[in-house]
């Protein structure tokens, strides 16, 4: 090849690179320009979008719905005893089941079958929506949304499902009951029922599960993803869980759920609706202070959740408003490895 041609074919080959290599750095910088002003308007929004809850749609052993909780509350109503769906219960002589619970009571449309834990889920999310007032109906479904907490998800049709595995062979597991063996198959079937196609999560982390999906929720409403957000948690019992649970210590086994509506500020007083309460920040860190080889040292995750109240908006004003998760925990909400989750809620007005 003659010298001159080399040198040219080789001039525009790295004349080639140098342009692609401007190129990426313009698309570097463009991303990095763009992804700082979302962070931006992300933490400028945030802190001027107030989301308020304006429905709850508790189910417990102790009342169905917000009033009939209440009311069970204030009346001191017995909410354990002995259980009448699980006759297997063993050593266990009282639960806190859902005793007067029927799903047929509130479903829109019939089911051939449903996950104890998805009946609670789409139970509590239509009593929500009624107590809010809300029509899911006559919203947009885009502008809706779900988020769920869930400990143990579907266990009892996982284990029905395994047990007819390894008893007829992987031939004759149930395809039926296969899908509903997912932690998050109540919320799936939750976004069938009602229509929801806003964001959907399922959030699985213990006795913080429920503090997840609230704190997605209110992230997702207050930067305005969507209009409405379904947020709770629910959790059923079974016979697999009470067999790993011991009879002699510990608290008393039980289920329920609870769905609560958010929304913004401003859309609610728009719409005349009933404020409950104002959700002003979530702070999940920790393990629940539960004892395990992961549990961090005392105090350890107590001091990580002051700087995540903080970003997320809780000031000193509303500190003593909170609300903590997690079995036993003293006046800082710390229990031996430490605070799991606080949760800020102003006055409602």
């Amino acid at each position: 090849m003659r010298p001159g041609l080399r040198g040219r074919r080789a001039q525009r080959a790295e004349h080639r690179l140098r342009r692609l290599d401007l190129g990426g750095n313009r698309r570097r910088q463009r991303v990095h320009h763009s992804r700082q002003g979302r962070l931006r308007t992300m933490g400028s929004s945030g802190a001027d979008n107030r989301v308020v809850i304006t429905g709850a749609g508790p189910i417990a052993s102790v009342g169905i719905g917000r009033e009939d909780f209440l009311q069970g509350l204030f009346e001191g109503r017995e909410g354990v005893g002995p259980s009448e769906r699980l006759a297997d219960t063993g050593a266990f002589a009282a639960v806190a089941e859902c005793f007067d619970f029927a799903a047929e009571d509130f479903l829109v449309s019939k089911k051939t079958y449903l996950d104890r834990c998805a009946e609670l889920v789409l139970c509590g999310c239509i009593l929500a929506l009624g107590d809010a007032g809300l029509d899911y109906q006559q919203i947009d479904s885009e502008r809706l949304g779900i988020s769920l907490g869930t400990a143990f998800g579907c266990l009892e049709s996982m284990t029905n499902h395994s047990a007819r595995v390894q008893a007829k062979g992987v031939r004759f597991g149930s395809p039926m009951i296969f899908t509903h063996t997912m932690a998050n198959a109540p919320t799936s079937i939750a976004c069938i029922e009602y229509g929801i196609r806003g964001p959907a999560a399922t959030w699985c982390a213990g006795s913080a599960s429920g503090a997840c999906a609230l704190e997605f929720a209110l992230r997702r409403v207050r930067e305005g993803d969507t209009d409405i957000m379904l947020a709770g948690g629910a959790d059923a019992l079974s016979s697999v869980l009470l067999a790993g649970l011991s009879p002699e210590s510990g608290i008393v086994p039980g289920e329920g759920a609870c769905m609560l509506v958010l929304e913004p500020y401003e859309r609610a007083l728009t719409r005349g609706a009933r404020i409950l309460a104002e959700l002003v920040s979530v702070s999940v860190t920790g393990s629940a202070g539960d004892e395990h080889a992961t549990t961090p040292a005392y105090g350890h995750t107590f001091g990580a959740s002051v700087p995540l109240s903080v970003c997320a908006g809780m000031t000193a004003e509303n500190a003593g408003r909170t609300l903590r998760a997690g079995p036993a925990a003293d006046e800082f909400g710390v229990r031996g490895p430490g605070a799991e989750v606080v949760i800020v809620c102003g006055d409602g007005q």
